[in-house]
């Protein structure tokens, strides 16, 4: 009876800490324009055909395979607000989790390894927290681990029905998220594997048995059998929703956009697309624990050996090579990975436990130890949850929160060039009377269309002829996440078509001068500092790690305009080597390269591999003249960190000076 006490004290603690561990508010840029396709689809009491939102893609054929999560997505808004999206998204994870923790006790081999798997899928979530985003790939989660346990089920000789419900989840499935045909996929694998027991039965009988764990032999035929006919009709009700075959075409035409490539923009231009090696140092960083989870996921295949089964190896090497191939694919290998490789590490855990009963001297030192990793994760869970902002409005400078409330106050309609990430919050505030160019429905966007969009990040100089084939209104742009857009911002505010009428530091609103009447924000002036910093105060004074944080973007967007002065104010009282940097740059910008050395030395000395710092030095000794302490620098900088812009762009400006020189 204890046995059974513990075993549903660990369930509910799994269930609690994986709620936890997703309770954070919306960072995602994509939800605001599944919420406005939502109360859309509401308005109109119909689906969306065709693009109603932005003004570039306007009219152009939508194939919005999400209309279902859009719909019950907003019906969720509606009763609660994001709040509710939040604690809905927790409960749809510590759902899946309560599903593959039953997959896991369902199998007599492997259900003492239960508090295995808890500790390692909560561990695992819990570093791939910035992942777990109020988005479809949620619901995805619970029908990949209904579909994972259904599977295993069937695998160890539950009856056909264990898989009736696989079709018509299927159905559903297909119409909430484009991550659909992961459904036939799971199923492709078991078929797979059912299908090499019965090749290799007669010559290989472990492998046909492992496949095959507590069924008849004499079966496998029959197992195999259901298993293509789940395939088929899963694969079958891929197609019934509203855009038959073209659904699954763009299922397909997806996951090309992650197959990395010189050719590929959508790969390298889109944050969650990018390979995890290829990310900047600072996303690598936050990264660092993939390296270690595929430690552990490949040891538990070398150490199951003898007992490996087909079905989990092809799942296992298809999620990592999704993780390999984007970022974001992370999040579903550990999902799946964890009870996979629990189920390799089950007999070697069973094996520790027999062996620690009759070690009784240290027995209770490890059960106490034991007992105390849930207690650790808890915790530290619970801190991160306290530490995030609150849940009722979207995290701090993800979307353009300031710049949409003045919108809505000027008169219109309008257009918009905003940043892509902006487009569906200015879509969900503003439409209809407002609409941007641009927004994350990439689908919508050729690879040619989306390239000349991000050259005007690149090369903002090219801004002012094409927007005259559209002649925007407004353009919001971000200081920070991301910060590919600081140079157009820096042209843009020197341009005397537009004009600066709103900053907070982390957003800037342009208006087009000739239409607007409002009074320029000029960042060469204390008393706009002043202001600035006094409304940062006000809004996360109680909140001192994103007060510095605004500050500093406020800082960054200072120097980026050329008011140095003002950005050194700006971080006044600022103790960290981001300030420091700051304080560099400006003291560099106002003739005191010793100072701005002084800075960046002793920064070096704090951290030889300081990034910002190398490539300040290369500054100081390329204004000096000095090319091969320039190249030094900078080769460094880029060992450190290879995707470092600075320092890419200051190589190519030496090599294009090189060549003009010959």
């Amino acid at each position: 009876m204890s046995g059974n006490r513990a075993s549903s004290a660990l369930a509910a603690w799994l269930v609690a800490a994986t709620f936890v561990v997703a309770w954070a508010p919306s960072a995602d840029g994509d939800i605001w324009w599944h919420l406005a396709a939502g109360r859309e689809m509401v308005r109109t009491h119909g689906l969306l055909w065709t693009d109603p939102f932005s003004s570039g893609a306007a009219g152009r054929s939508w194939i919005d395979v999400h209309w279902l999560f859009q719909l019950l997505a907003y019906a969720v808004y509606a009763a609660g607000g994001l709040a509710a999206l939040v604690v809905a998204k927790g409960a749809l994870v510590a759902a899946g989790a309560w599903v593959l923790r039953a997959a896991i006790i369902d199998a007599p081999a492997a259900r003492t390894a239960a508090p295995l798997f808890s500790v390692a899928l909560v561990t695992a979530l819990f570093f791939a927290r910035p992942l777990l985003l109020v988005r479809p790939v949620i619901p995805t989660l619970l029908l990949v681990a209904i579909f994972f346990r259904r599977l295993e089920a069937f695998r160890r000789g539950a009856p056909p029905r264990a898989l009736l419900w696989l079709p018509l989840l299927q159905i559903l499935w297909a119409n909430l998220q484009g991550l659909f045909a992961l459904g036939p996929a799971l199923v492709a694998a078991y078929a797979a594997g059912a299908g090499l027991a019965l090749v290799v039965a007669q010559r290989w009988p472990a492998v046909a048995s492992n496949e095959a764990a507590g069924s008849d032999a004499l079966t496998g035929a029959l197992r195999f059998r259901w298993l293509a006919v789940c395939l088929a009709l899963c694969l079958l009700a891929c197609l019934l929703t509203p855009y038959g075959l073209r659904g699954p075409l763009l299922a397909w035409q997806l996951l090309l956009r992650l197959i990395p490539g010189g050719g590929n923009v959508y790969s390298a231009n889109i944050a969650e697309n990018v390979p995890p090696w290829s990310l900047s140092l600072a996303a690598r960083i936050s990264f660092w624990h993939l390296r270690w989870f595929l430690v552990f996921f490949a040891g538990s295949f070398l150490i199951a050996r003898r007992r490996l089964v087909v079905s989990h190896c092809l799942l296992g090497a298809a999620l990592v090579a999704l993780a390999i191939l984007a970022n974001r694919n992370i999040l579903l290998l550990y999902w799946l990975g964890v009870p996979i490789a629990v189920f390799n590490f089950a007999p070697a855990f069973e094996s520790a436990r027999a062996g620690l009963r009759g070690w009784k001297r240290g027995r209770r030192w490890v059960l106490a130890g034991a007992a105390a990793l849930p207690v650790g994760l808890s915790t530290v869970a619970v801190i991160a949850a306290l530490r995030e902002p609150t849940i009722r409005q979207p995290t701090p400078w993800r979307a353009p929160v300031q710049s949409a409330a003045i919108l809505d106050q000027q008169p219109g309609p309008g257009t918009i060039f905003a940043a892509d990430n902006y487009g569906g919050y200015l879509i969900w505030r503003l439409y209809p009377r407002f609409r941007p160019y641009m927004d994350t429905r990439l689908v919508l966007r050729t690879a040619d269309e989306f390239t000349e969009y991000l050259a005007l990040a690149d090369d903002p100089d090219s801004f002012d002829a094409w927007e005259q084939r559209f002649h925007f209104d407004y353009v919001v742009l971000p200081t920070a996440y991301p910060d590919r857009y600081r140079a157009l911002i820096a042209h843009l505010y020197g341009n005397e078509t537009w004009t600066l009428i709103f900053t907070d530091g982390t957003e800037t609103l342009f208006a087009r001068t000739s239409a607007t009447t409002a009074t320029g924000v000029d960042l060469a002036q204390p008393e706009t500092t002043d202001a600035i910093l006094g409304d940062l105060t006000a809004r996360f004074g109680q909140q001192p790690r994103l007060h510095q944080a605004a500050r500093l973007q406020l800082a960054i967007l200072e120097l980026t305009v050329g008011s140095l002065a003002e950005a050194a104010r700006a971080v006044v009282g600022l103790d960290s080597p981001d300030a420091d940097i700051i304080r560099a740059h400006s003291r560099l910008g106002l003739d005191d390269a010793p100072g701005a050395r002084a800075i960046a030395q002793g920064l070096l000395r704090a951290d030889s591999d300081d990034v910002q710092a190398l490539d300040l030095l290369a500054a100081l000794a390329l204004q000096r003249g000095d090319v091969t302490e320039t190249v030094a620098f900078l080769k460094r900088a880029l060992d450190v960190d290879p995707s470092d812009a600075d320092a890419t762009r200051m190589l190519e400006q030496l090599e294009r000076r090189d060549r003009k020189a010959q």
